[in-house]
């Protein structure tokens, strides 16, 4: 009879165990529900390897002139204290590329380029003074902020390890989203973004998450815009073609972030 009793009640578990496990695998999310989810595991990370290649080209007709660069660059950090290294590869239309090695020290930012001696300190500790307000969104984890007013715009889709963010702004968006990236917010900077009438010939968002630990695996972006002044009558235009792929990985598994003895110095000086 206990034999019997025993079968039932282990039985009794294993059923209550598979109803448990066939809830959680058919518990439907909206895109909203992952977003907020991706942005609550992205505040609790502690350590991460990113690599980002970012490409950034513009042209404008009046003057006629023209910028392309290209930034490769792979870090390890250590965010529970704030520590960081990154190795950065800078391509830039005629001129000579160059390599760098970037460290930061909770709120002290060094960059070192190869074949100098001495290391710049950014004045503003931020990766934007360094490299732009894009990279800095994405390096060395996806700054979640920059998306809070498009949130309830994201189309979800699932893929093999987890789900896929997806999003395309408007004209209208797209200008919310040129404001939120400013690296100075200043009333001239605004009244050029209202001045102008972009065409969006592609702009598009990706943000690929696990589907266990809701960390983000990996961030695309691909803009492709043409903006006209709306006051100027001499055919001024500004076309801008950006591409960005960020990937992280090692999450919570980075070897310990070791900061050269000069940065330390320097960054407690």
């Amino acid at each position: 009879m206990k034999k019997v009793l025993n079968g039932m009640i282990i039985g009794l578990i294993v059923l209550l165990l598979a109803a448990c496990g066939s809830a959680q695998a058919n518990e439907t999310l909206t895109a909203q529900d992952v977003y907020e989810r991706a942005k609550e595991a992205s505040s609790k990370l502690k350590q991460v390897r990113t690599t980002v290649v970012y490409e950034d080209f513009w042209r404008t007709t009046v003057p006629d002139e023209r910028m392309s660069v290209k930034y490769e660059m792979t870090s390890d950090a250590q965010l529970q204290p704030d520590l960081f290294k990154q190795r950065v590869n800078v391509n830039q239309l005629g001129e000579k590329s160059w390599q760098a090695d970037v460290y930061k020290m909770n709120d002290r930012l060094f960059i070192k380029k190869d074949g100098e001696s001495e290391m710049e300190e950014a004045v503003s500790g931020s990766m934007t003074e360094l490299f732009g307000t894009m990279i800095a969104a994405v390096n060395p984890t996806l700054d979640f902020t920059i998306f809070e007013s498009f949130a309830d715009d994201f189309e979800l889709e699932k893929i093999d390890y987890g789900y896929r963010l997806k999003l395309t702004l408007s004209r209208e968006q797209y200008k919310e989203f040129r404001k939120q990236m400013l690296a100075e917010v200043t009333e001239e900077a605004l009244a050029e973004i209202e001045d102008e009438y972009p065409l969006i010939n592609k702009f598009e968002m990706e943000i690929s998450i696990d589907g266990l630990t809701y960390f983000v695996s990996n961030f695309k972006m691909t803009l492709d815009t043409t903006a006209y002044s709306t006051t100027k009558i001499d055919g001024n235009s500004h076309r801008v073609k950006q591409k960005i792929n960020a990937g992280y990985s090692r999450f919570n598994d980075v070897e310990t972030v070791n900061l050269p003895a000069a940065v330390q110095e320097a960054a407690v000086q």
